[in-house]
């Protein structure tokens, strides 16, 4: 099965996002996903209506599969990245049930500019991982559509996407082998 060429934009130019109702976006790290050989690989059309949203995905998308999936096989560390996405999951769940459960009328979301990009799936943890990101984009542009309405105010979204974005950056950082240091830590060994 063929997978259709990916046609690039540039995200930030509005003269083409006014002329079409989506962008287009071509995710960052391709050649990463091409070297893999892998049992499993979807390819997925998906739709993010928040920016900050899509350029998480656009930047981190390809090489975080990637690594995820040469680190997912040793069985150890699969488990380790399997805990941090089920907390991560659960995170996004319960704050998407926040979000639904606020009254928010009918909110304009004309503004927004949606960003449809092509992902390719090469792990279960990554499909589960995409459906997250569905759910984040949601909840993001709910949010960011009322507090621009004068329904919330910023330091509530930033609250209420804080422990969502924290469980990310644990995910992420686990599905990388990296380690995620305090400021104290980084000057400690520089020597500062």
């Amino acid at each position: 099965m063929q997978t259709p060429p990916t046609q690039t934009l540039d995200v930030c130019d509005s003269s083409i996002e006014d002329a079409i109702a989506e962008a287009c976006v071509e995710l960052k790290n391709e050649h990463r996903m091409n070297a893999l050989r892998t049992r499993m690989r979807a390819h997925v059309d998906v739709t993010f209506q928040a920016s900050p949203v899509a350029r998480v995905m656009r930047r981190d998308w390809n090489i975080v599969s990637s690594k995820l999936y040469v680190n997912a096989l040793a069985q150890d560390y699969r488990q380790r990245i399997e805990s941090d996405m089920i907390e991560m999951t659960w995170q996004m769940d319960d704050t998407a049930d926040q979000v639904r459960a606020m009254p928010f009328e009918k909110l304009d979301t004309s503004w927004l500019h949606p960003r449809r990009m092509q992902v390719q799936v090469v792990h279960p943890i990554t499909a589960a991982w995409l459906r997250s990101m569905v759910a984040m984009d949601e909840m993001y542009a709910k949010l960011i559509c009322a507090e621009k309405a004068g329904m919330i105010t910023l330091r509530k979204r930033h609250a209420l996407l804080l422990p969502c974005q924290l469980s990310y950056m644990a995910f992420k950082a686990t599905a990388m082998k990296m380690q995620l240091r305090c400021t104290d830590e980084l000057l400690i060994q520089a020597n500062l």
